[in-house]
């Protein structure tokens, strides 16, 4: 085995508080739904050393199958991703061509789809979504709005947005700003009007789309990839950190810090991803869904599931913890309001079931799942807080 000592890099994906750059799952499905950083969990690979033979062997978990699973399960997710910002781009364009009520409403729902499926891939930002560093091209968060009422100052017709505007005036934090505005969403039509603001509300989307559209090129090439045994391993191990670190962001970044060391005293509705749209439920749902696949969801060819190697080998009873976690989360999240942002920044209690469990599927994962299939956890930046 060569563990993989991985670091938790803001710079390229995670979010929120640091500096920046399906197959049905089985036995159960899964759910419907500062400075800026990217918002996706990521871990980028030191040099390997050597260690003795992988538990996982001796588990019959085979890491390149795994692997392979996991990639096939990605690809419906990037393609989704790909269709929705293409419509996205569509409606906003449309939007600036009519700027009618309809127009907007369509644009709107085009965001939360887009958005939705992208926190579905961000679950697992492997290969090109990292190597690309995707998250930091369309998703970093959160977004300044007086850095975006700038960039509208800045944007020439049919030009890419240029680096020099900076991240954080980007992607789809933005385009939520100029589609929702700050608690006055029935007066972004009008705001509409002004020729420059929706030049950029579709340079946004174009840019969304172009990201989107390329990801899901080199993902297809990715994925054609054979892994052998060395390389399947490297990519396994990474991956059990990627999920790692996907589940300390949900319950730690992407409501407030509400579940990490920081925690503020008293929450802002700002403070929650998506609390413009009254978007960050589904949003929560969308990459809980995807880690739930993670583990739960056969391979194509019917070949057994993550949880399955982990209960027909050595480890029956952790299968059992892990699948019933999954099914806890999923269950205290469906119990919250459909405005997240709102009733937690009133009481931030409520919050606090989904937390717990998150917490506890977290060291599942980095202390027990990874002790046994010989993974080591890397340092992420919340360690030693």
């Amino acid at each position: 085995m060569k563990p993989l000592y991985l670091t938790l890099t803001a710079s390229l994906l995670l979010g929120a508080c640091a500096t920046p750059p399906q197959q049905a799952a089985q036995p159960s499905p899964p759910p419907a739904a500062q400075a800026p950083t990217p918002t996706a969990a990521s871990v980028v690979a030191a040099p390997a050393v050597s260690a003795p033979a992988a538990p996982s062997a001796a588990l019959g978990l085979d890491a390149a199958a795994t692997v392979a699973n996991w990639q096939a399960q990605q690809l419906p997710r990037i393609q989704a991703l790909a269709d929705h910002s293409a419509q996205l781009q569509s409606a906003v364009t449309e939007l600036c061509r009519r700027l009618r009520p309809e127009q907007i409403e369509q644009a709107r729902q085009a965001w939360k789809a887009t958005h939705v499926a992208w926190r579905s891939v961000e679950a697992l930002p492997m290969g090109p979504v990292l190597t690309r560093r995707t998250a930091w091209q369309i998703d970093v968060w959160p977004t300044r709005p007086p850095k975006v009422e700038e960039a509208i100052r800045l944007v020439e017709k049919d030009a890419p947005i240029a680096d020099s505007v900076g991240a954080a005036a980007q992607g789809l934090p933005a385009l939520e700003f100029l589609l929702w505005g700050e608690d006055r969403a029935k007066a972004q039509l009008g705001r509409l009007h002004f020729r420059q603001r929706c030049q950029y509300s579709v340079a946004l989307a174009n840019d969304v789309a172009a990201e989107s559209r390329g990801l899901l090129v080199d993902w297809q090439a990715y994925q054609r990839e054979q892994h052998d045994h060395e390389t399947g391993r490297q990519a396994f191990e990474e991956g059990i950190n990627l999920i790692a670190g996907s589940l300390q962001n949900l319950r730690d970044k992407k409501v407030a810090r509400l579940g990490g060391a920081k925690a503020p005293k008293k929450p802002a509705r700002q403070d929650f991803d998506a609390w413009r749209s009254h978007h960050t439920k589904a949003s929560l749902a969308a990459t809980l869904g995807s880690l739930e696949s993670l583990f739960l969801a056969r391979g194509q060819d019917g070949s057994p599931s993550f949880v399955e190697r982990l209960a027909r080998a050595e480890k029956p009873l952790l299968a059992q913890h892990l699948q019933e976690e999954l099914v806890l989360s999923r269950a205290a999240l469906a119990k919250l309001p459909e405005d997240v942002a709102t009733a937690a920044s009133r009481n931030p209690a409520v919050l606090k079931p989904l937390l717990d469990s998150l917490k506890r599927l977290q060291g599942l994962v980095e202390l027990q799942v990874a002790d046994a299939v010989g993974v080591t956890i890397g340092f992420k930046d919340s360690d030693g807080d």
